[in-house]
Formats: structure tokens, sequence, C-alpha cells
């Protein structure tokens, strides 16, 4: 006699459409989650940059500024009393670079809080200014936080 083998399919092995379907569902949420992040993290990325290069450039406009301070005399800067820039000539042009970074430098009378002044009797007092770089980039863009703008200050005393 021969024996007849049945074999029993059970309903319960492998995975419904349902089960694969959120599945998928999940591992696309987890993706475009991954996908955000990197995106931000590259506009991050970018923004640093430009502060960075901001930075050298602010810092470059009073130096520049010392510059003319040691070799002219200060003022030759009055120039700088309303926003000007110094060009690499050394020259206080009225206006700012066309470009991607707008560059200014702005001169402002002194007060004790942004430069103190030594205890010490001077003749003839010096003159004090405080130089005030601004730098921007992004033209044109609107409610970017933080704002694609940066400044740096110093003061800038004639001590002859």
């Amino acid at each position: 006699m021969k024996k007849i083998s049945t074999y029993a399919i059970s309903l319960s092995s492998g995975q419904t459409i349902i089960e694969v379907v959120i599945a998928l569902s999940l591992i696309i949420l987890f993706l475009s989650g991954v996908v955000i992040v990197e995106l931000i993290s590259i506009k991050n990325v970018q923004y640093s940059q430009n502060k960075s290069i901001a930075t050298s450039l602010a810092r470059q406009q009073i130096e520049r500024a010392r510059v003319i301070r040691d070799s002219v005399g200060i003022g030759a800067l009055d120039t700088c009393m309303n926003n000007c820039f110094i060009n690499n000539n050394l020259t206080p042009v009225p206006v700012s670079p066309t470009g991607v970074y707008g560059q200014n430098l702005k001169l402002t009378a002194v007060t004790e809080f942004d430069c103190p002044i030594p205890d010490v009797t001077i003749t003839p007092m010096p003159t004090s200014y405080k130089a005030v770089s601004t730098v921007n980039w992004g033209s044109g863009t609107t409610n970017v936080t933080p704002a694609p703008e940066l400044s740096v200050s110093s003061c800038i005393t004639d001590w002859r």
C-alpha cells in the first residue's frame, strides 16, 4: 500500500499585505526624517561658512582703518563718520562694494563704556572712535533666522 501524505497549508504563515505596507510606511517615515536632518545640516554649514568669511572681511576693514590711522592719521577716516568702505588701495570710499558680501565701516563718537580711557593725563587728549564694521550676505532673502549679518567693533584711538 501506498501512503498518501497530506500537507497542511497554514493560513498564518507569511506576511499579510497590511503588515508589509505598515513596515514600508515606517521605513519611509524614518528615512524622510534623516533626509530632513541632512538638509538642515547642509543649511547650517553654508551659514557657518558665510559667517566665517564675513568675520574675516569685517576684521579686515577694521585693520585697514588702523593702517590708515598709523600711516596718514586718524583725520583721514573722516569719510567713515557715515558708512564707508576701505578698498585695497586703503582709500575710504562712501559706498559698499557690490557682490555677495555687503561691507561697511562706520566710526562713531566714543563713550567711556565703549572704549575706556586710562586714568592718566594725556596732553593733547587723543581722538577716539568706535569702529563698527558690518558685513551682510544673502541679499534678497527674507525671514531668515539668524539674520545674514555680522558686526565687529573695535576702538580706534590716535595716541600721537
